[in-house]
């Protein structure tokens, strides 16, 4: 029985049960509508008992979690960085010998695509919500494929724009011209365009923007130092060791301004506002995978509302799906109405004009 001076509580009672019921239903949705074919999907995944993953380390635990909780199925998570983790799929996708369901990654596995040795993930979206177009930005979902089935990006945000401490260029960078000042030579640290991802999206944007003369004063001239470490060279240049970064992934950004790392800043280049990214939200399924029933689970779930929010929560980067508003993105990084940025993430670019970029790029680097 409840007494009257325990109605605060049973009020309490009452509405943290209604939460609970809302999230529940909520975490329900992305279910909806879902039909014989996912039904009989789901039961052969559970008998596969997982799903191997590969992808960046920040995710391991948010994703393998949000996926148990989700459908009931573990994620053997495999952290790895960009170039390692293409270089392992397309190694084993080649051999026959794929130990790897699903990778999250960016364009650097067209090649492998247009070998054929990617399976169809259109076919394989089978819940409403996530194969439904009105639910995605623009009406469409974007796939980074020409065909329009084998890469399907999930994320679109602002991106290859330098980082600089703010004590060691108080005026701040307002040019990328700004970046050939005599007193940067040595100063400036970018990933590495040889390894693959942030680092080859940035000199092709450069490049494709100013030039590969520019590019090469720039990287060359200018004396740049390579990591393949994105939150090394932040720490460096909040520490100071270095002026500028090219190439600093955007939540390892917001790990040191959430530390109180405040002297480390974005550019407001005002001749070259950036690129639309998609990071590594880029789905891929290599065939001859061993759990396709699990991947084809993953691969729904990644693309509905749950995975997207996980995604995007730990990545700080905004989903291209309209019912996901995480409030960590980052304000700089979310496209503005009106201002016309490079896309990259299509095959046409990646394949042809950034692959000649980078080409001119490495061989002024001494090659790859």
């Amino acid at each position: 029985m409840i007494r009257r001076g325990s109605q605060p509580i049973l009020a309490l009672l009452i509405a943290l049960a209604a939460t609970l019921a809302a999230v529940s239903a909520s975490a329900q949705d992305w279910l909806a509508g879902a039909g014989p074919d996912w039904q009989r999907v789901l039961a052969a995944a559970k008998k596969e008992g997982r799903v191997t993953v590969i992808g960046p380390a920040e995710l391991a635990v948010p994703v393998t979690d949000g996926f148990l909780r989700d459908t009931g199925i573990e994620v053997e998570y495999l952290g790895a960085v960009a170039s390692m983790a293409e270089s392992r799929v397309g190694r084993e996708a080649r051999a026959g010998n794929v130990t790897i369901d699903f990778i999250f990654t960016g364009t650097g596995l067209l090649a492998l695509m247009k070998q054929g040795f990617v399976e169809d993930e259109r076919a394989r979206l089978l819940l409403p919500g996530a194969a439904d177009p009105g639910a995605w930005t623009d009406g469409h979902l974007k796939w980074v494929d020409n065909d329009q089935k084998y890469m399907l990006q999930t994320q679109a945000f602002v991106s290859s724009t330098p980082f600089y401490d703010t004590n060691a260029s108080p005026g701040g960078l307002s040019s990328w011209r700004d970046l050939l000042d005599p007193r940067l030579k040595g100063k400036i640290v970018a990933y590495d365009p040889r390894s693959g991802g942030p680092g080859q999206q940035m000199v092709g944007y450069i490049g494709a923007q100013f030039g590969i003369d520019f590019l090469k004063s720039l990287y060359v001239g200018q004396g740049v130092i390579y990591s393949q470490d994105s939150r090394q060279m932040a720490e460096w240049v909040g520490r100071g060791v270095y002026a500028v970064a090219l190439g600093v992934v955007i939540s390892d950004y917001v790990t040191l301004h959430d530390a109180g790392i405040t002297n480390l800043v974005v550019a407001n280049m005002k001749d070259g506002p950036g690129t639309i990214s998609g990071g590594f939200s880029v789905a891929l399924m290599p065939k001859g995978a061993p759990h396709p029933n699990a991947a084809t689970v993953f691969l729904n779930w990644f693309a509905s509302r749950p995975g997207q929010q996980v995604y995007s929560r730990v990545e700080k980067q905004s989903s291209r799906r309209l019912d996901v508003h995480e409030p960590t993105s980052v304000d700089f990084t979310v496209p503005k109405p009106g201002v016309k940025y490079l896309d990259q993430y299509n095959e046409d670019w990646a394949l042809n004009q950034r692959a000649k970029i980078i080409d001119a790029v490495l061989d002024a680097l001494g090659g790859r």
